[in-house]
């Protein structure tokens, strides 16, 4: 395990703020490798500096002594770490069979994965490409829900919607939350289409799976019509679809895959319109779609291209698309009040002691000045101030720039004058002068710093007033209209700039804001329970573990007097889940839901009235250089903040309960930086390497709004050339083609296609479910369940030391419980989530039909499932598919230092929740020694991601040498290249068997080209499966050499004292041997694996 960390360093905002914005420019800035934090900075901030610096790859150092003491920060440069050469052992009975294979089966003369640019035995597994679009049937809704619609800001729009639509290929639609803009374009077209008795196909992609559902649904009720006729989706493995249907609702990916090599002239033939919701999240897919749209646009004129979001960066994207018109949709229905943190501390009761210390004085001064007579807001400033502000609102009022207020702005921050100082002789405030001359970003921020809409100018004329005078009904007069609404706010104390600085601070030295208040959470829910008319509360979570650590401690806080029903969203739960959130609950039950960002797109919640919102998303972020992943709460964007606010007031005005100070939105990027800036680019390269016709990956990428790094793509597509999806000139091959079709990621793919080979299709299908749901245990929520859920792993995973098999035992202890009842028990005794287990088991069912569907998996006969799993009980081939699926992702652990190492880290540690960690220190034979200890030096994982100073491995598995030798690295190894001799010894002649750049494993030369022929054969029949897995048969002698594999690595195993068979629980346990398999409970087609269990051979 990492050691420990130190307690975190807790410091005020604004210095936190400057520090990271620091940091993030440092590290933007690809030539900048030093940078030094100024003299000023406390002991107590250089402290923080160094802790926080931890996860992001830097070094940091202080110099100097006394008053001048600094502190610089460095980047660590990046460098393959060496370790020592492995001795690859081998038992006797191995190297007997590896003989065998050596004397009895020859190698091809070449082993080369062929490439072309068109896959013509590809099968179209996407919808409707080769349907003609059909004209929609009339529209029969019912007279109360069209005139819903009729209600909605968007219907205003209609006509110009549709003209602009016909007059222009590309559209860009800016609607702010509330619109109906989602529901509503894709119906105005095809209604449209239905009166002109014209055809009409339209795909309306959304960023996730729950939404393309739930919006479908909305539409059909909205038409009167049954899911699945007119209207239908398609998200992963799942579909409500007709030939005729005219709108498709699917995910990005969905869409992506429609626009692969040949295959996307046929689909766009068919399509009329595309429209791309949500565009504002910039997720890998949307980004990716952009690119490949606008290439196919002029090939194919006919089809209309429109990109929707509450809070689309307009300019942006209409310049990628050659300044398209962009139409601006007016904001909500009912207006929203926004309260941050300060107001929110200084307000409502909370546990923070800190905080209530520092209020309770700021009260009683508060209330000490209350007792004074009431004295003028310029009474405290002098002449010359007043002056000064006079002479800045007459610029401002004069010159006809919002460029003016820039002086007025720079007095309030320094704290010089008040916000809402009057001009002397014409009582005009600058809210009011900025009404006037209708600058509507300087009213919303003149608005967001507190200024005050209710007062008067000398006329009694306030800023809407202005508004309303010179311009009419404008942006700047809806902005003020919202403000005059908040007559009876909630919070009716307000503190000086000063007061506000001295609160934040006692907050943030006690609280900080690396993870979520959850406390304070409670204490805002208590308070709208408390003090706020009935309406239902939802709560924005960066992720699950923070969902239910919030469900726990409202739970325990919060008494049955107040009737709560409460909810938790996230996007990992099954569709039927998440639906019952979208259900009202009884006259007199506050809702409330738990939710991550999946809540701030398309989801929409009538009954929302009340969102509190912590500001922090969950993230991932890959370091391509490292293939380190860390995933972190990070801060929202500006643009998320206001799409989460407009979650409330659907239906009534609303409040959003911001727990981020004023300062720190202010602070935020005004976007989220797009997902492509930030993840692994493996599949996107692969799909690019489809898509592209006469352009490198590279040059591809490169047309994005924003493109990626070209360390990023360049590492992606060494990644992809190392497993055999693209070759030497980055054209796709066999394999690529293959895994592209695969509704999986490439690795995972590969897992499956090696599983399907060597005849253990079945455990290999269930792991790929299982990585790709993540993990199916649950944290316990108290803290003596820890050992308990500990010890629970250990004994699923007996002997193997593998995470992965324990995942295998606790699906097969869950299966074997034939009632949901009995599933529940079971996940509760087990720590195990039902949910992530049924999600497991129904993607297991989707995954293996879609495989027959597309003739990978045969239905039955030679190929089918029971054929394909005549070998699913040998644990050590299994261990086989993981291997070449997870490649590059190997540790080893080192024999004399006892420590583990990867390509790039020195020292690496197994992650706490792995059943390696503790069997590790457990395990070691010589008693008296706590080093780390494994069977095999070996280990295969799924993720590295950091974690404070270094790095850890999670879903771990450990392998013997040989595995490594014969499944790791490339596909194609030449023996000329890879086989190094080494020195004569008194008895043998050694050898080195170079797997790739880092691996050596030294053994006997005999022995070497031994196992480097046994290599060469198992890869050979993997290329020649690919080449067209719908009409391969395996023949006697492929066999042979399967089944001959299968025992070499039982032996290996068995030599290690691993675990080697995949018995069922309670089958009569033989750890060393084989034994029967029991019922696999195939849901899909209820085939049994009666397959005989491997014995080792003597």
């Amino acid at each position: 395990m990492a050691s420990k960390s130190k307690v975190t360093v807790k410091i005020e905002e604004d210095i936190r703020i400057f520090i990271h914005r620091q940091i993030d420019l440092f590290l933007q800035d690809e030539h900048q490798t030093e940078l030094d934090f100024p003299a000023s900075l406390t002991n107590l901030h250089r402290a923080y500096i160094h802790e926080y610096v931890k996860n992001k790859r830097l070094k940091s150092k202080s110099h100097g002594k006394g008053d001048g003491r600094y502190l610089s920060i460095y980047k660590m440069s990046i460098a393959a770490v060496t370790h020592e050469d492995t001795i690859l052992k081998l038992a006797p009975e191995t190297t007997d069979i590896l003989f065998e294979l050596q004397k009895g089966y020859k190698t091809a003369g070449t082993l080369e994965s062929s490439s072309r640019k068109q896959n013509t035995s590809r099968t179209n597994s996407i919808f409707l490409t080769s349907v003609p679009p059909t004209v929609p049937p009339p529209l029969k809704a019912l007279p109360d829900v069209l005139d819903d619609r009729k209600r909605l800001p968007i219907s205003q729009f209609h006509d110009i919607i549709l003209k602009c639509g016909l007059q222009n290929q590309v559209l860009i639609i800016s609607g702010n939350t509330g619109s109906g803009k989602t529901t509503q374009v894709p119906q105005f077209i095809m209604e449209d289409a239905a009166r002109k008795h014209v055809p009409c196909r339209i795909i309306c992609t959304q960023p996730r799976r729950i939404s393309a559902v739930t919006v479908a649904e909305r539409v059909c009720v909205e038409r009167n019509e049954q899911l699945g006729d007119t209207v239908g989706y398609q998200i992963r493995l799942e579909s409500r679809l007709k030939r005729t249907t005219n709108l498709v609702f699917c995910t990005n990916g969905i869409l992506l895959r429609c626009l692969m090599g040949k295959i996307a002239s046929k689909f766009l033939k068919n399509i009329t319109h595309i429209i791309i919701d949500e565009v504002h999240e910039r997720d890998q897919y949307s980004d990716f779609l952009l690119i490949a749209l606008k290439d196919n646009l002029s090939s194919h004129p006919h089809v209309k291209v429109i990109l929707m979001s509450a809070t689309i960066e307009s300019n942006t994207f209409s310049n990628y698309f050659n300044n398209c018109p962009v139409i601006e949709i007016p904001g909500r229905l009912f207006p929203i009040q926004s309260f941050h943190l300060e107001d929110i501390l200084f307000n409502i009761d909370i546990y923070n002691n800190s905080v209530k210390d520092v209020k309770r004085k700021l009260v009683a001064n508060l209330e000490q000045q209350n007792s004074r007579p009431q004295m003028p807001a310029i009474a405290n400033m002098d002449d010359e101030t007043i002056l000064l502000m006079n002479d800045i609102l007459e610029v401002c009022w004069i010159e006809n720039s919002p460029e003016g207020f820039h002086s007025f702005f720079a007095l309030i921050d320094e704290e010089i004058g008040p916000i809402d100082f009057q001009h002397t002789e014409t009582k005009m405030t600058a809210l009011m002068i900025a009404a006037a001359k209708g600058y509507t970003e300087i009213v919303k921020k003149l608005l967001n710093m507190g200024a005050n809409a209710f007062m008067k100018e000398k006329h009694n004329y306030t800023a809407y007033d202005w508004a309303c005078f010179v311009h009419g009904n404008s942006a700047c007069s809806e902005l003020l209209k919202s403000a005059l609404h908040q007559s009876e706010p909630p919070f009716s104390r307000s503190l000086t700039a000063n007061s506000t600085k001295v609160l934040l601070d006692a907050y943030h030295t006690s609280v900080g804001d690396e993870k979520i208040d959850h406390s304070l959470i409670v204490d805002v829910i208590l308070y709208i329970c408390r003090n706020q008319p009935e309406g239902g509360i939802l709560v924005f979570l960066p992720g699950y573990e923070d969902i239910q650590e919030q469900f726990d401690l409202l739970m325990s806080r919060v008494s049955s007097s107040f009737h709560l029903k409460v909810f938790m969203l996230h996007s990992k739960m099954q569709t039927s889940d998440q639906h019952s959130v979208f259900k009202p609950v009884p006259q007199g039950v506050r809702k409330i839901i738990l939710a991550t960002n999946i809540a701030e797109t398309s989801i929409t919640m009538d009954d929302v009235v009340y969102v509190v919102d912590s500001g922090k998303v969950k993230q991932k972020y890959y370091d391509s250089l490292t293939s380190t992943t860390s995933l972190a709460a990070t801060w929202i964007s500006q643009a998320c903040a206001t799409q989460r606010a407009g979650r409330a007031g659907r239906t009534k005005p609303g409040k959003c309960f911001r727990l981020y100070s004023r300062t720190r939105l202010g602070a935020f990027d005004q976007f989220t930086l797009p997902e492509i800036m930030r993840v692994p680019l493996n599949e996107i390269c692969l799909q690019a390497a489809l898509i592209t016709k006469d352009v490198s990956i590279h040059e591809f990428l490169n047309k994005a709004i924003q493109a990626p790094s070209a360390t990023s793509i360049k590492q992606s597509i060494r990644y992809l050339q190392k497993v055999g999806a693209l070759d030497d000139e980055e054209s796709v091959t066999d394999l690529g083609y293959i895994l592209a079709e695969l509704p999986v990621d490439a690795r995972l793919g590969k897992m499956l296609l090696y599983g399907i080979l060597l005849r253990c299709y079945d455990p290999v299908l269930l792991i790929v479910s299982i990585l790709s749901i993540n993990d199916i245990f649950v944290i316990p929520s108290f803290a003596g369940d820890k050992e308990k859920a500990k010890k629970v792993r250990r004994e699923l995973a007996e002997e193997s030391f593998s995470d992965c098999f324990c995942f295998l035992r606790a699906y097969q202890r869950w299966k074997e419980m034939r009632s949901p009842a009995k599933q529940r028990d079971l996940c509760n005794r087990l720590f195990l989530s039902h949910s992530k287990l049924t999600m497991v088991d129904d993607l297991r069912n989707k995954l293996h039909a879609h495989l027959c569907s597309v003739g990978i998996v045969k239905r039955y006969g030679p190929g089918g499932a029971e054929d394909i799993n005549e070998f699913s009980n040998n644990w050590s081939l299994v261990k086989g598919c993981l291997l070449v699926g997870l490649y590059p992702n190997v540790c080893y652990l080192e024999k004399y230092s006892k420590t583990m190492k990867t390509r790039f880290e020195k020292k690496i540690f197994i992650h706490p929740s792995s059943v390696l960690g503790e069997k590790s220190l457990k395990r070691a034979k010589d008693k008296k020694d706590n080093a780390i200890w494994l069977p095999s030096e070996w280990i295969t994982f799924e993720e590295k991601y950091k974690s404070g100073r270094g790095s850890m491995i999670r879903c771990n598995t450990v392998v013997s040498s040989l595995l490594i030798a014969i499944f790791a690295g490339p596909l194609h190894l030449d023996e000329s290249e890879c086989l190094i001799e080494c020195e004569n010894t008194t008895d043998s002649v050694k050898c080195k068997i170079a797997v790739d750049d880092w691996i050596n494993l030294t053994v006997e030369a005999k022995y070497a080209r031994a196992v480097l022929h046994t290599r060469r054969l198992v890869h050979e029949l993997f290329l020649k499966f690919i080449e067209n897995p719908r009409t391969y048969q395996l023949s006697a002698r492929d066999h042979a050499v399967i089944k001959s594999l299968g025992q070499i690595l039982l032996h290996e195993d068995h030599a290690l004292e691993l675990t080697n068979s995949l018995e069922m629980i309670g089958a009569g346990v033989n750890r060393r041997g084989g034994c029967k398999m029991q019922d696999v409970h195939w849901k899909a087609d209820g085939f049994r694996n009666n397959a005989h269990p491997y014995v080792a051979r003597k």
